[in-house]
C-alpha cells in the first residue's frame, strides 16, 4: 500500500502544481510496474517456448521447410525416424524428374522406385520425389538442404535446363532472397513449434483440399490465348550476365556436391538432355555484329532458302544457307534448318552437329546447351561423383541416333518410355555400386515388362488422352506442336470433345478458321454443351457460327 502526505499553510487543498507532481510520479510507478510485469511476462512465455522446443526435440519433430516440401512430408506420410532397414531415395530436379505431363502417374522417380522393387523384393526401398516444375539449381539446392533431416541414404538429380529462365538466374535469386519475406521464412523455419503448428495447418487444408497444386501446364480455360516464352528469358552469350549466371550454376552444383558429403548421401546425377532434331529454338538473333551490308546478304540467302526448304529443294536450300552460314554462322533459326535438311538427305553427323549449334545459340536458354552440360561434365572429372550418360540411354529409341521424338516429346521432357529407360540405368547403376545390397543379391530375372508396370500405374487410353492435351497447352505459340498432340488424343479418343476443343482452338489461333469452324461444327453434334463453353469464352466464334447457313 502507498501512501501519499501532502504538507502546507492555507485550508488542506492542494494546489493544481501539486495535483500534477502527484499524479506524474503515480505514472511513473505504475510505468515501472507495467514495465517489469511486461518483463516477467517476457521472459515466462520465452521459458515456455524453450520448453517446447526442447519437447519437440525429443518427440523428434523436424525443422520448417518450404511449403513445397511440407506438402510433400505430409502427402508421403514419413517423418524424420526412419523405420529399420528402410533406404531413402530422395528425387531432385525439375519438371523433367518431376513428370511434367505425365505427373505424378509416372515420371523417373515413380519407374525407378518400380524397378528396385522387382530387383530387390526383399528390401523396403522408399523413393521419394521433390523435383518441381521450371525451377533452377539454386531451388534443387535448397530443396536438398531442407530435405536431410528425413534422412535420405541416396539423392538423384536432373537439372540444367532452367537455370537461365527469368525468376532462376543469378540476380533474381540473389534479390529474392534478400526480402523481408524470404528473410522471415527462413527465420520461422528454424523453430520447430512454429513449423510443427505451420504444419498442422497445411495438412488441415491438404485434407479440405483447399491447397492449389504447385505445378500446372494445362489451362483452366482451353480458348484462351497461348501463354509465351517472352524477352524476361531472353539471355544471349556475349553479355556478362550470361557467364555470371553458369558461374551460379556451378556453385549451385557444389553445394550440392559438398552438402551431400558433408551429410553422407550419395548422389547421382543424369546429364541433361534435350529435343535436338525437332524442336526449334525459341529465338534466335545475330550474336555476331554484322554491318548493314553484311545483314542485308544475309537475310536474302536466309529466306531464298527457306523458300527453297519448303519446296523440298533440299540441295539448292542447303547450299543458299551454307552462303548465310559463311556470313553469321551464330542464328539459331538456320542452324535448325540446315540440320533438319542433313537429317532427310542422311548426313547424321552433320545434322546433329547443327541441331547442337542450334540449341546453343538460342537466346532463350529452355534447353541445357554447351556451357552447361561442360561445367556439369568438368566437375563430374574433378569430383568423382556417378554421372549418368542419359543420351547413351536414349539414342536407340530415336530415328538417326538424334535425340528427339518420340523419346523426347516436347523440349525437354521424356516420354514414359523414356522415364523408364532412364530409371531402369539408375536401378542398374545402384546395382554396379552395390550401395543397397551387393550386385549378387539382385533379381534382374524378376523384372516385370514395360506393359505391366504402366498397367501398375494406371497408365490407359484416358491417361494419354488428358497427358497429351496438356502438351498441346504446353506447346503455346507453337502451332504445328500443337495440332501434332491434338490429332494424336483424337486417334485414341475420335469424340473427345476436350481434343476437338483444343485442335479447333489451335487452327483458329494459326488464322485458319475455316478449319477451326469445320471442328467446332463436330463438336455442336457430339457435345452441344462443350460449344456453349467456347460461345461464353470466345464470342467472337459464336458470331461466326450464327453467320451461318
Amino acid at each position: 500500500m502507498r501512501r501519499l502526505f501532502a504538507f502546507g499553510e492555507g485550508n488542506g487543498k492542494i494546489s493544481p502544481v501539486e495535483q500534477a507532481i502527484i499524479e506524474r510520479a503515480l505514472a511513473g510507478v505504475n510505468r515501472q510496474t507495467m514495465i517489469k510485469d511486461f518483463i516477467k511476462m517476457l521472459l515466462g512465455t520465452l521459458v515456455l517456448f524453450l520448453l517446447l522446443e526442447g519437447v519437440c526435440l525429443v518427440a523428434g519433430v523436424p525443422y520448417g521447410a518450404s511449403h513445397f516440401v511440407e506438402k510433400i512430408v505430409i502427402t508421403e506420410k514419413f517423418g524424420t525416424r526412419k523405420p529399420p532397414g528402410e533406404y531413402r531415395i530422395f528425387a531432385f530436379g525439375e519438371s523433367t524428374m518431376q513428370g511434367s505431363q505425365y505427373a505424378p502417374r509416372s515420371n523417373p522417380a515413380r519407374w525407378l522406385e518400380a524397378y528396385l522393387k522387382d530387383f530387390l523384393p526383399d528390401k523396403k526401398i522408399r523413393v521419394v520425389n521433390f523435383a518441381r516444375m521450371g525451377r533452377g539449381s539454386d531451388f534443387t539446392a535448397d530443396t536438398f538442404s531442407q530435405t536431410l533431416q528425413y534422412k535420405p541414404d541416396l539423392a538423384v538429380f536432373y537439372l540444367g535446363h532452367n537455370d537461365f529462365l527469368h525468376q532462376n538466374r543469378h540476380y533474381e535469386v540473389k534479390d529474392a532472397k534478400k526480402s523481408f519475406q524470404s528473410f522471415a521464412r527462413r527465420l520461422v523455419m528454424k523453430s520447430r513449434v512454429i513449423s510443427q503448428s505451420s504444419r498442422w495447418v497445411l495438412e488441415r487444408r491438404l485434407r479440405r483440399k483447399a491447397d492449389r497444386p504447385d505445378d500446372s501446364i494445362e489451362y483452366d480455360t482451353i480458348e484462351t490465348p497461348p501463354r509465351g516464352i517472352g524477352e524476361e528469358n531472353k539471355s544471349v552469350r556475349t553479355e556478362p550476365g550470361y557467364w555470371d549466371n553458369l558461374d551460379f550454376f556451378r556453385s549451385n552444383f557444389i553445394r550440392i556436391l559438398d552438402t551431400a558429403e558433408k551429410y553422407h548421401v550419395k548422389v547421382l546425377f543424369y546429364e541433361s538432355v534435350c529435343n535436338l532434331k525437332d524442336f526449334a529454338p525459341w529465338l534466335s538473333v545475330h550474336i555476331k555484329h554484322l554491318t548493314p551490308e553484311q545483314l542485308e546478304t544475309w537475310t536474302r540467302l536466309f529466306e531464298e532458302g527457306k523458300v527453297k526448304q519448303a519446296q523440298s529443294s533440299f540441295v539448292e536450300a542447303l547450299d543458299l544457307f551454307r552462303q548465310a552460314y559463311v556470313i553469321d554462322d551464330t542464328y539459331a533459326e538456320l542452324s535448325f534448318r540446315m540440320g533438319e535438311i542433313c537429317f532427310k538427305t542422311g548426313e547424321l553427323a552433320d545434322a546433329k552437329r547443327y541441331f547442337e549449334e542450334a540449341r546453343d545459340n538460342d537466346a532463350i536458354i529452355f534447353r541445357a546447351n554447351k556451357d552447361t552440360l561442360t561445367i556439369m561434365k568438368q566437375l563430374e572429372k574433378e569430383k568423382g561423383f556417378p554421372y549418368l550418360d542419359t543420351e547413351k540411354i536414349l539414342v536407340s529409341e530415336v530415328p538417326g541416333g538424334i535425340l528427339g521424338e518420340p523419346i523426347i516429346e516436347d523440349n525437354v521432357h521424356f516420354s514414359i518410355k523414356g522415364q523408364s529407360l532412364v530409371a531402369k540405368a539408375a536401378a542398374q547403376e545402384i546395382a554396379d555400386r552395390g550401395w543397397i545390397a551387393p550386385r549378387t543379391e539382385w533379381k534382374f530375372d524378376r523384372e516385370r515388362s514395360f506393359d505391366e508396370i504402366s498397367k501398375e500405374f494406371g497408365i490407359d487410353g484416358s491417361f494419354l488422352v488428358a497427358s497429351y492435351l496438356k502438351l498441346v497447352s504446353y506447346f503455346g505459340s507453337r502451332f504445328e506442336n500443337r495440332v501434332r498432340f491434338a490429332q494424336k488424343a483424337l486417334e485414341l479418343e475420335p469424340a473427345n470433345s476436350r481434343a476437338l476443343r483444343h485442335l479447333a482452338w489451335t487452327y483458329w489461333l494459326m488464322g485458319d478458321k475455316k478449319r477451326a469452324v469445320e471442328v467446332y461444327q463436330k463438336l455442336r453434334q457430339l457435345d452441344p454443351g462443350a460449344l456453349e463453353e467456347v460461345f461464353k469464352a470466345q464470342p467472337e466464334i459464336k458470331k461466326i457460327f450464327e453467320a451461318l447457313p
